[in-house]
């Protein structure tokens, strides 16, 4: 199959629409399932870990459904859009969630994380008052997250899209698979 525009933007718009879709219902799942999980920093690492290892398969995926081959400006491109859709479905289901569906959702959040990492710090060895600070900081920071201002929403989308672009240009980097210039030949 030879990659065409067409195809590629198709195929990564497809993929990001399931991770967005999939990373959606994670988040949704873990808020009525576990929701002392969204506290804890070793959930919030598994969380990455896990979001890692589904980029990774999409990627592949994606360059999969284009022929198998693709440059680094190709693949870029792909990769990016892949992850610029999902992100930014993930981002509006999430706002819409939070906002409309589950409006007090920051203050039964910020309880579970002021306890998990209060935990956290104290096994750390940290004095009180360092924790206080530490963990304030920490539960004000989310409230852009879970209760954000329509400004606040947009400044987390944009910083969102920077991430994306230069995980993008890692993925790029390692995913990118040139077609051979020369033909196997068979040798008898």
């Amino acid at each position: 199959m030879e990659l065409s525009l067409q195809n590629l933007n198709k195929a990564a718009s497809t993929n990001g629409i399931i991770i967005g879709i999939l990373s959606t219902v994670i988040g949704i799942v873990t808020f009525y399932m576990f929701p002392s999980l969204l506290g804890s920093m070793s959930f919030g690492i598994g969380t990455l870990v896990v979001s890692l290892v589904i980029y990774i398969f999409f990627t592949i995926d994606l360059r999969k459904k284009i022929g198998g081959f693709w440059n680094f400006r190709e693949a870029l491109k792909g990769i990016f859009l892949m992850a610029f859709v999902a992100g930014l479905l993930y981002s509006v289901a999430n706002f819409a969630f939070y906002k409309f569906v589950e409006p007090d959702a920051y203050d039964k959040i910020s309880g579970y994380m002021e306890s998990g990492m209060t935990k956290t710090l104290e096994n750390m060895g940290m004095d009180q008052d360092q924790i206080d600070e530490a963990v304030s900081k920490q539960v004000e920071g989310i409230k852009a997250q879970y209760d954000p201002t329509p400004m606040q929403f947009f400044k987390n989308l944009g910083i969102a899209v920077i991430v994306q672009f230069v995980m993008s240009l890692i993925f790029a980097a390692i995913f990118k698979k040139e077609e051979p210039v020369f033909a196997a030949t068979d040798e008898e």
